[in-house]
């Protein structure tokens, strides 16, 4: 059996950006797991360094954040909250001497429920800052401005199990990249209680070994319909960097932990 730490993270606005989008803030409709681990090392108080560390150029993680997302991988099911609205600001061109309107995005009362699988160390100290709601730091969703709120802690005692012929209602991460090979890692069956499905491609952050990885790989995501969770039926899964794990749920569902 293996200990998860689950919770319910939710707010009024999430802002998790597209960096790969300049011309306007285009938002996610889920944080990537560079920015659950970020927002778990700010709940137990790890701080990120100021400068420019030894992992490559514009990466400004430390030993602390790297080890925690070494030791830990990470679930998510959508609850709730998935549309998006857009407003307009004006920014001063720094090209030219006037102002030119700038769209930003926001995810309207998302919500999600977070698995957490990491080192013994990290889980108790996780769990005693979940019971008493006190965190070092504030958890937000993707900007100062979008603050989040945590509530329904627990502790899980899960079996893994071979990810044939499941049911999910968690994010799928699919390790095939996209830029090699067009295949995917993950085949589907069916979906129960309709069919509501996006992808999003997030970049993700890994160790291959002791080599710190970044590539952009696809998330399949059920989203919510009428306050019933879309019900994925997985027939196979081949990893291709073993990053994936599954592990049973209840009597019915599976979780898929990356």
């Amino acid at each position: 059996m293996i200990k998860v730490v689950s919770f319910t993270l939710e707010g009024d606005y999430a802002a998790f950006r597209d960096p790969s989008v300049t011309s306007n803030q285009t938002v996610y409709i889920i944080p990537s797991k560079s920015a659950v681990i970020g927002l778990l090392g700010g709940m137990l108080g790890l701080k990120r360094p100021n400068t420019l560390g030894p992992y490559g150029r514009g990466i400004i993680y430390n030993d602390e954040y790297l080890s925690l997302l070494r030791a830990t991988k990470i679930g998510m099911r959508v609850n709730g909250g998935t549309k998006k609205f857009s407003f307009f600001t004006n920014h001063r061109s720094l090209k030219e001497g006037k102002t030119k309107p700038f769209k930003t995005e926001l995810l309207l009362s998302p919500s999600y429920t977070i698995y957490v699988k990491t080192d013994e160390e990290t889980s108790l100290k996780l769990v005693e800052r979940l019971k008493t709601n006190d965190f070092v730091f504030t958890p937000t969703l993707g900007h100062c401005y979008c603050f989040g709120r945590v509530s329904d802690p627990n502790e899980l005692d899960l079996q893994p199990i071979a990810p044939e012929k499941v049911v999910t209602s968690t994010v799928i991460l699919d390790e095939m990249n996209e830029t090699n090979n067009r295949a995917q890692s993950v085949t589907f069956s069916y979906a129960k209680n309709g069919l509501r499905v996006v992808v999003e491609r997030h970049l993700h952050h890994y160790f291959d070994g002791d080599r710190f990885e970044r590539t952009v790989l696809r998330h399949w995501i059920p989203l919510p319909d009428r306050g019933s969770s879309t019900v994925l039926a997985l027939e196979s899964y081949v990893p291709t960097i073993n990053l994936t794990e599954f592990y049973r749920l209840d009597s019915e569902q599976a979780i898929c932990l990356y």
